[in-house]
């Protein structure tokens, strides 16, 4: 499964699934594009641990993972439509997913305080502003 990256004998995590984008480095963060037409974000941080990666759709922020230590994802942070917080496909919800250990991606829960203010800085630099 390439998506998931492979780990090769140094323990760096590759693939070649994605281009960092320009100029869009901020504060450990990048913004990534698939290749091929692919569109989603690495299970793992391929370059370095404790990174976050952000995916854009036509200009516009749609979602950033945060990469612990290890180079796992550890926490999704969505702003796209998701149909069991809205009950529809049309309308954009601030939400975040969490992962398991064996990279489980969590059902969505809406944006909280806590997660917002963690994350406030890459948020706002990409455009998302929230309030309860």
């Amino acid at each position: 499964m390439a998506s998931r990256g492979v780990v090769n004998s140094l323990g760096v995590i590759t693939t070649d699934e994605y281009t960092t984008v320009a100029g869009s480095e901020f504060h450990n963060s990048v913004v990534l594009v698939g290749n091929k037409h692919l569109h989603g974000l690495p299970d793992y941080s391929h370059r370095k641990p404790s990174r976050i990666y952000i995916k854009m759709n036509q200009g516009v922020f749609r979602e950033m993972r945060v990469y612990g230590s290890d180079g796992r994802a550890e926490l999704e942070i969505g702003y796209h439509p998701e149909m069991k917080l809205t009950g529809n496909r049309h309308e954009k919800v601030l939400h975040f997913h969490s992962f398991g250990p064996n990279l489980e991606h969590f059902e969505a829960q809406k944006m909280t305080k806590e997660v917002y203010e963690k994350y406030k800085l890459y948020l706002n630099h990409w455009g998302i502003n929230w309030y309860e």
